[in-house]
């Protein structure tokens, strides 16, 4: 005799303000459907924060990345083998694709960037420039 059991999983989260957030799935579901919860459970995360302070400093890789966004991409699509193209011709200076594919990712988590599948690779776009950080 099999017993078949069901497959559950709960996550509860409690924000700054003390509202709690629950979310189940249950039933038959895979790794990729608990991901996509887990995401939902990050954005829940987020929608407090200013993204303002969570900008990069310029004077590093990561922000100089931003600046050449925000000065030369803000109105167009971009891959991260353009930004690492331009962040080489820029400041003269050799940058992994990989670097470049991080920092790209993690703006577009801040909510900085759009990231869309195009094929096999990502394409980019910028949402919009906070007050105080627009480029010159």
């Amino acid at each position: 005799m099999a017993i078949s059991l069901r497959k559950r999983v709960k996550v509860e989260i409690t924000d700054e303000e003390g509202t709690t957030y629950s979310l189940a799935v249950q039933g038959r579901f895979s790794q990729e459907k608990v991901m996509r919860m887990m995401e939902l459970v990050d954005l829940l995360g987020q929608g407090n924060h200013n993204t303002t302070a969570m900008l990069p400093n310029e004077s590093t890789t990561y922000g100089m990345i931003l600046k050449l966004i925000q000065t030369s991409y803000q109105a167009r699509e971009f891959s991260s083998a353009d930004i690492a193209r331009d962040y080489e011709d820029s400041h003269a200076s050799p940058i992994p694709l990989s670097t470049v594919s991080t920092y790209l990712s993690r703006l577009a988590d801040k909510g900085l960037l759009k990231r869309q599948k195009f094929g096999n690779s990502w394409v980019y776009r910028l949402l919009h420039l906070p007050t105080g950080q627009l480029a010159t």
